[in-house]
């Protein structure tokens, strides 16, 4: 077999056209002209593994593999999995010191059981995940009496598969006290494993998210992460996208995006929280604001009696009063 790999593949403008709308249609994911150095540097090394000499050719395998493995496999390779444990620390404080306590103390008031559902959705290597569990159990100190589940997913197998065994080095741990290492990390070599009590919380799962089908079966969650996922995606999937997070949030949830992104343009559904440490969108307790609204429209439309109306009042009952005493009753002959 004869690899490629040393010689660099030729992509028209058209081949590119068809790989980027081809990813586009399955995964939501967009990539500009300007991209197209990025995806023939990605499909390079692959293109020589499977001894494919034009990525017309690759186009034709991905398209008609009916496994999806292969499709799996461009994902990995087309997406930029950069993450680490606590990373951008002020979204996070906001989280730990601001809305999670909100959220606890709501639930604790509350006559139900007390649960926290969180989604951490383009969950990568599992870091964000992990990090909003430890945030979760310092928080509560113990779970006991409590159902937190974290749903943790991705459109890349092999990201899921890393995230899964919760093996750590380098600088993806360059953000955690000595103190939280210590408390939640096992060494292994020069690896440090993720303990027990924080894996028990977080659900990994696969997921692409414009599958519209499969986001309409979320539902209830209290807080949604999704930061620096939708720069990927065309303006369109960005909506549906934001519009499946406002539907699975209860009312009252919240909404973390990346501190650069924004939501104008997108959807007008959320409020915009000015919390200490961070800017947080949150789907508003519509149910609890009619309610309040239809009270305050009772109140101000009731009439309010005075000491004239009372008067008048007793004085159009007496006159009544006075007119029957004068009437003569009729004697009807039998």
């Amino acid at each position: 077999m004869v690899s490629t790999f040393d010689s660099e593949i030729n992509m028209t403008p058209e081949e590119f056209r068809m790989i980027r709308d081809f990813i586009h249609e399955k995964s939501g994911m967009y990539f500009a002209e300007n991209k197209t150095y990025l995806v023939k540097n990605r499909l390079q090394k692959r293109m020589a593994e499977l001894d494919m000499k034009t990525v017309r050719d690759y186009f034709y395998h991905v398209k008609y593999d009916v496994s999806l493995k292969e499709f799996n496999r461009l994902m990995d390779l087309v997406t930029t999995n950069e993450t680490s444990f606590f990373r951008n620390e002020p979204q996070l404080k906001s989280f730990s010191e601001e809305v999670l306590p909100l959220i606890v103390d709501e639930k604790q008031r509350g006559r139900g059981p007390k649960s926290l559902k969180i989604w951490s959705a383009g969950c990568s290597t599992g870091e964000e995940p992990y990090t909003l569990a430890i945030m979760i159990l310092e928080k509560l100190k113990s779970v006991n009496g409590w159902n937190v589940e974290i749903i943790a997913n991705d459109i890349s197998e092999e990201v899921l598969a890393k995230a899964r065994r919760g093996e750590y080095s380098g600088l993806t741990l360059r953000n955690v006290a000595p103190d939280v290492l210590r408390r939640y990390f096992t060494p292994a070599g020069d690896l440090y494993r993720v303990n027990p009590e924080i894996k028990a919380l977080v659900k990994f799962s696969h997921l692409n998210l414009s599958d519209q089908r499969k986001i309409s079966m979320m539902s209830n969650v209290d807080v949604v992460f999704c930061r620096n996922v939708m720069i990927y995606f065309s303006e369109e999937v960005k909506k549906q996208v934001v519009r499946g997070y406002y539907n699975a949030l209860r009312p009252g949830g919240y909404f973390y995006i990346g501190h650069s992104e924004t939501l104008h343009g997108i959807s007008k559904a959320f409020k915009l929280v000015y919390f200490k440490n961070a800017l947080v969108y949150q789907k508003e307790n519509v149910t609890a604001e009619k309610t309040a609204t239809a009270e305050r429209t009772l109140a101000t439309s009731r009439p309010v009696p005075t000491a004239q109306t009372a008067t008048s009042a007793d004085s159009g009952a007496a006159r009544a009063m006075e007119l029957l005493s004068k009437i003569k009753p009729i004697n009807v002959k039998k």
